[in-house]
């Protein structure tokens, strides 16, 4: 009985542990975007992510490929794990973390 709870204390305690590690890995996967919140930014996406992969080299600053364009332009307002939001306020886009290329500063 004892080795039991023992085992469900000791459980309990690592899994506590694990979701604040989780918590933390969360906080630290978003970098240093957090500071550009409120800010201009350009969001360039994944070549692949738009259907454009190609063997041409094509520059990561272009902001269309034949016509098409790779980024976009607006004031962060949201940044999590998962994505990132752009506005403006009245039409805000959620960007899918997995189809950034980069973000940069915007003037």
């Amino acid at each position: 009985m004892r080795t039991t709870i023992l085992l469900l204390l000791c459980f309990g305690v690592g899994m506590a542990l694990w979701g604040c590690d989780t918590a933390r890995n969360a906080d630290a996967s978003t970098g240093e975007l957090h500071r550009w919140v409120d800010k201009n930014v350009r969001v360039q996406f994944r070549r692949d992510a738009l259907g454009a992969a190609a063997p041409l080299p094509v520059s990561p600053t272009t902001n269309e490929i034949n016509g098409a364009s790779t980024t976009v332009v607006g004031q962060l307002m949201k940044v999590d794990g998962t994505g990132i939001v752009i506005g403006p306020d009245d039409r805000p886009k959620w960007i899918p973390r997995e189809v950034i290329l980069f973000v940069e500063a915007h003037p």
